[in-house]
């Protein structure tokens, strides 16, 4: 028989030894089993693999260009396909719906073989079953890469979901996740835990008198100072508008008040440059607390946040400890 006859056959002997699909593969061995195989055209945006309408067909791309789109949470991933490869090779296997859309990017040439022809032709030849092996590890180890960057993507917009966007400091929907966590730390092993509410005395006199931008200079100035003011292990927050939040991690409470009168004194004496060149000082009040049994998060920040109020209403600028009631009550200093 003439395995040449492009007559008889869909393709040629040349066309064959250029699919990567049949390197190294005799061409008598799978002559035969081709007989059962056509060649056809698809026009642009012609749908060769469709989710929503699995067939189990192996295309060969013979000429042209294809494209291959993904769908996932984290977005769409796109990818082309030359000539001399293939794509459905997985249908060959398993009758499950495909998870990309394959279609012609441009006007393409391609040879179609029959899931159960494909599979005849795999018993056949040793060489094309480590073929088929080899062209299924790269697609598993791509798709592996795929799900890797998205997860990468997927953490990075969390991450980016539980900061605060002008101060870099981590928001509310960080702070429900993380104090939640060191709170129950602390409530099971008895651990020392802190809480620490922070204000910025008379801020809305600043974006009163030189507007909100000088204003977010502010919250940005304070949030830069907060943290150099504080441990590694220091969990500053920005509570919301000119609030901010701390948790101290194994703080006593007398480390607490050399910390807290810190932060105060490093804000009393920073001084803020405004895009118009005028300098301006603020002064924050702080009040905090200390864990005790049973404390919840909302618990202990009320009571650092009653602390703060009476800093505020005893003439700003101070640090205030809330003792509770059993112990006399607040402490200024």
């Amino acid at each position: 028989m003439n395995y040449d006859d492009r007559e008889t056959l869909p393709i040629s002997r040349n066309e064959f030894s250029n699919l990567e699909i049949f390197k190294n593969v005799q061409f008598e061995k799978l002559a035969g089993f081709l007989l059962g195989c056509k060649t056809f055209v698809a026009d642009p945006g012609t749908r060769l693999i469709d989710p929503q309408n699995p067939v189990r067909q192996v295309y060969i791309l013979l000429d042209g260009l294809l494209e291959v789109r993904m769908e996932s949470r984290g977005g769409s991933f796109t990818d082309t396909i030359s000539p001399g490869h293939c794509v459905g090779e997985m249908s060959v296997f398993d009758d499950i719906e495909p998870s990309a859309l394959v279609s012609a990017k441009e006007k393409s040439r391609l040879l179609m073989i029959p899931h159960d022809v494909a599979m005849s032709m795999i018993r056949a030849s040793h060489e094309l079953c480590l073929n088929f092996l080899q062209i299924l590890s790269q697609r598993v180890r791509n798709n592996n890469r795929i799900v890797c960057e998205e997860q990468f993507h997927l953490r990075r917009m969390e991450e980016s979901a539980k900061v605060d966007p002008m101060t870099g400091l981590h928001n509310r929907r960080w702070l429900e996740e993380m104090y939640t966590r060191e709170i129950s730390r602390s409530n099971m092993g008895n651990f020392q835990l802190m809480a620490f509410m922070l204000d910025i005395d008379h801020f809305k006199n600043v974006n009163d008198t030189y507007g909100h931008l000088a204003g977010d200079q502010v919250l940005i100035s304070v949030a830069q100072t907060l943290t150099k003011s504080l441990r590694p292990s220091d969990m500053p927050v920005r509570y919301g508008g000119e609030e901010f939040s701390v948790f101290l991690p194994g703080t006593s409470t007398e480390n607490a008040r050399i910390i807290a009168e810190r932060i105060r004194s490093n804000m009393e004496n920073m001084s803020i440059v405004l895009s118009d060149g005028t300098f301006l000082q603020v002064t924050v009040s702080i009040g905090f607390a200390e864990r005790i049994a049973g404390d919840t998060v909302a618990s202990l920040i009320q009571r650092a946040d009653q602390a703060l109020y009476h800093a505020k209403q005893n003439g700003r600028n101070r640090c205030c400890m809330n003792l509770g009631e059993n112990d006399g009550g607040m402490v200024l200093f």
